[in-house]
């Protein structure tokens, strides 16, 4: 028998794996000198039927290594990924000691940039299942469009969305700027509550502008009254 089940795990022994654990002497979850588990021998290697095996007997798919390295930072190919979100779980925000989420340490190493793209997108979107979003996903930004009043008198409050096509055209000044809030929005940690930031934003400057016109318009009244 392979003598640690560390070894036998990256060289997808499942039966050696499965004496191991059989021992009593081991679990899943325990790692070697560096906090390196079987966990992360399968994932990094892409032992899919290994990780599963894992995962049922009591493994912990976001267990860190000493660095704080999840499996899933270890992961090296889109498919064993995906698995690993979308059917374990895998916690695609956990940070290592560097910061960094897989997502993003995967990136800065740029080996595999389709992967990095996807555990990225994770951050903003949710996992998806077989193609389709899993239940309560989707994007913040319609999550929180969805969750907007429908237009017109709400407790007293008349409600109006402007459409973009009857929004005042903008410079390519503001066009740029708009542009960079935008990006600033997707690339944050909560887009959704960056979102919540923005309306309220909105809100209080075209409250202060319908105070100015009242006024503006009740000085012009005052005046012809007069």
């Amino acid at each position: 028998m392979v003598s640690n089940i560390w070894v036998a795990a990256a060289d997808n022994q499942i039966d050696v794996v499965q004496q191991h654990l059989d021992s009593g002497k081991v679990s899943p979850n325990s790692s070697d000198a560096n906090g390196y588990t079987a966990i992360h021998a399968a994932a990094s290697y892409g032992h899919v039927d290994l990780l599963r095996l894992l995962i049922q007997r009591g493994g912990d798919i976001n267990v860190q290594d000493n660095e704080g390295d999840t499996p899933l930072h270890h992961t090296e190919d889109l498919d064993t990924a995906k698995v690993m979100v979308e059917e374990f779980s895998a916690d695609y925000k956990i940070k290592n000691e560097d910061g960094l989420t897989a997502g993003q340490y995967i990136d800065e190493e740029g080996e595999f940039p389709e992967l990095a793209n996807y555990l990225r997108s994770l951050i903003h979107d949710g996992p998806e299942s077989s193609g389709e979003s899993v239940a309560g996903s989707g994007s913040a930004s319609d999550q929180f469009i969805a969750s907007l009043p429908t237009p017109g008198n709400v407790d007293g409050h008349e409600i109006r969305y402007t459409m973009e096509a009857d929004a005042p055209s903008l410079t390519p000044e503001e066009e740029a700027e708009k542009k960079k809030k935008i990006e600033a929005i997707l690339n944050s940690e909560n887009p959704e509550e960056a979102l919540r930031e923005l309306v309220r934003s909105a809100v209080h400057d075209g409250m202060a502008q319908f105070r100015a016109e009242a006024e503006h318009e009740n000085d012009s009244k005052r005046q012809k009254s007069g």
